[in-house]
């Protein structure tokens, strides 16, 4: 079997082997999810009241955030 069963097995094996990066972490993800409700307020406000497709292959927004 790959991986673990769940997310929960996963951060109790190898969550202590990164304590001090934790809050680097949350910050990082927390800065990528605002960039994409960003992005994604911004799409919407281009493409107006009628909607229409996405300008993103399959609906995937670009945060820009490297990891």
């Amino acid at each position: 079997m790959l991986g673990h069963a769940s997310a929960v097995m996963t951060l109790d094996v190898y969550a202590g082997l990164f304590n001090d990066d934790l809050d680097a972490v949350a910050d990082r993800l927390d800065a990528a999810a605002a960039a994409a409700r960003a992005e994604f307020a911004d799409s919407r406000a281009r493409r107006g009241p009628g909607g229409g497709a996405s300008d993103r292959p399959n609906g995937v927004l670009n945060c820009g955030v490297a990891w």
